[in-house]
């Protein structure tokens, strides 16, 4: 499909984390044929047709290992951190991510 990526759905996640204080931006992507993302704290469907605000101002707080939301069908999730995070030992390009695994580790 012309533009494919172009017509994918995203939403931009900042957030503190407890130790350190350091921002984190995660950036959910739901292909154009997943239909939307569904995040706890949002009460609506981000999706494509979506016809709400841009910016919708969330406050949820989250504990280590707490569901944030959800892709209907799946998708992934990209996230910056800042150069005082270092991936952690077991984090590798290609590598498998598991629920409640570490990612990063402090520098």
């Amino acid at each position: 499909m012309e533009r494919l990526f172009c017509k994918n759905e995203r939403a931009v996640l900042q957030t503190r984390l407890d130790a350190g204080g350091h921002l984190i931006t995660l950036v959910p992507v739901a292909s154009i044929l997943v239909a939307s993302i569904r995040l706890h704290g949002v009460d609506v469907r981000l999706h494509l047709k979506y016809p709400g605000p841009n910016d919708i101002p969330c406050r949820a707080p989250f504990r280590k290992g707490e569901e944030m939301g959800w892709f209907e069908l799946g998708s992934t999730i990209i996230v910056f951190a800042p150069p005082a995070l270092r991936l952690a030992d077991d984090v590798s390009e290609g590598a498998v991510v598991q629920m409640g695994q570490p990612l990063f580790r402090l520098a």
